[in-house]
């Protein structure tokens, strides 16, 4: 199953100025997103997808970059076999 990301795509839009698709494996750190911010992005990602990450995947290494992030989405998606790709 194959999942479009552009929503992914418009909920990191709104916490980082720069190109996220130039982007996709850059520290979402330096992208300007602090512990705060990945919070507010967990909950948008979990409300437009609704899905929740499991406790195992709030890690350090889950929000380094948005291709992690994005792989961890796409894998909860996947193995929850949601067809919804979220609206935002």
């Amino acid at each position: 199953m194959e999942i479009n990301n552009e929503c992914f795509i418009k909920i990191l839009k709104q916490f980082v100025k720069q190109d996220i698709e130039d982007n996709w494996e850059t520290n979402l750190g330096d992208l300007g997103i602090d512990s705060m911010a990945s919070i507010e992005v967990l909950l948008e990602i979990e409300e437009n997808y609704n899905i929740s990450f499991p406790d195992e995947l709030l890690t350090a290494d889950t929000f380094s970059s948005a291709k992690s992030l994005w792989e961890s989405l796409e894998l909860l998606l996947v193995n929850e076999g949601s067809e919804n790709e979220g609206i935002v």
